[in-house]
């Protein structure tokens, strides 16, 4: 049965699915093994339903060769929340306002906190490009850093 891992921020159209098509090409490019065990989806906590990849994002994603044009905003749900197995936000923030709305679970982490790290993932929206390519790739190295622990966890 596949894990399934649901990554949240604000308005999800910058870094959760930044994070989704980052978090899959390494999961393809380094552990399919573990790809065939793990399903991604993303939400956002203050998002226009429909909305969709901003600009930047979709700019810079588009510069590594991850296509994330298809993508379509929508809020977190209880039902997503009970469904994920690992619930990462970019923002402690974010964490904080989900265990307050939803309960105190221990599933949801702030993506730095999950990889014993202190800080939060910036939210690039209406920044310039520079400023959502440092967001991707700080994305990206926190991502390679989620695949070597869900390694360790899962295989």
């Amino acid at each position: 049965m596949k894990k399934l891992v649901l990554f949240i921020c604000s308005g999800n159209t910058c870094r959760s699915p930044m994070a989704k098509g980052l978090f899959i090409k390494q999961l393809e490019e380094r552990s399919p093994e573990l790809k065939d065990k793990i399903e991604v989806i993303t939400a956002g906590t203050y998002p226009n339903p429909g909305d969709t990849a901003s600009p930047g994002a979709r700019e810079v994603m588009e510069e590594i060769g991850i296509d994330i044009s298809d993508h379509r905003a929508r809020p977190v749900t209880e039902e997503m929340l009970e469904a994920a197995d690992l619930i990462l936000t970019m923002t402690g923030a974010h964490r904080d306002y989900l265990t307050r709305i939803y309960g105190q679970n221990d599933k949801i982490h702030s993506l730095h906190e999950f990889l014993g790290q202190d800080g939060d993932v910036l939210d690039p929206y209406g920044g310039d490009t520079d400023t959502y390519r440092a967001c991707r790739d700080e994305l990206r190295q926190l991502l390679e850093m989620l695949v070597d622990k869900l390694e360790n966890e899962l295989l």
